[in-house]
């Protein structure tokens, strides 16, 4: 890893923590270059303001959760078990992650979520295409009947769905509801989508 790179990912993993300790708005510039034991003008040369090191930071904990949901999408599992084990894995990070843990239970969440969705949004797209995977596994071995035609629209329906439910199950905080939800979640969509017998 290059020079540059190096102080810049490590600007990042300082800045993350700061932001699960104080949350956004204590979070400042001035203190995240302290901790790094960086002058304010390194911490200005590699982002421009506090959002663009925010933002930096939300990137790096969803390129985490793609990477770990990766894993399960190319288990063995048949589509439904999948799905299941995708969408509690799924929600299990999000919750953990510790600057997002940080900014729903502790600052004013309907203030700081749009924020953090507005990063969060071009990652949608390659987590329609990791659903949409699920998808043919279940088309591949007979577990559900959906023409190539509607898998797009499938798997963006279900992305949304879990999307849906993200903001009012990581505020409940109640992990047996939780996976009582996606349980009924995953089988209502499966019900809808699974060969019929005759």
């Amino acid at each position: 890893m290059k020079d540059k790179e190096k102080i810049r990912k490590h600007l990042i993993d300082i800045a993350e923590k700061i932001f699960s300790q104080l949350g956004f708005d204590r979070t400042t510039m001035e203190i995240i270059a302290r901790e790094a034991r960086k002058g304010k003008s390194t911490l200005y040369y590699y982002f421009k303001n506090k959002e663009q090191l925010f933002a930096a930071v939300v990137e790096k904990e969803a390129n985490y959760i793609l990477g770990e949901l990766m894993k399960i999408v190319s288990s063995r599992d048949n589509a439904r078990t999948t799905m299941k084990r995708y969408a509690k894995k799924r929600f299990q990070l999000v919750r953990n992650l510790m600057n997002y843990y940080h900014v729903i239970k502790n600052d004013d969440y309907y203030r700081y979520y749009p924020m953090i969705n507005k990063y969060r949004h071009k990652h949608d797209e390659y987590e329609v295409q990791l659903i949409k995977q699920i998808l043919i596994k279940g088309i591949q071995n007979g577990e559900i009947d959906i023409d190539e035609e509607n898998l797009q629209s499938t798997a963006i329906a279900i992305t949304a769905a879990m999307r849906g439910l993200e903001e009012p199950i990581l505020l409940e905080n109640n992990h047996s509801s939780l996976e009582t939800k996606i349980d009924m979640l995953i089988d209502m969509l499966f019900d809808g989508i699974c060969k019929k017998s005759n």
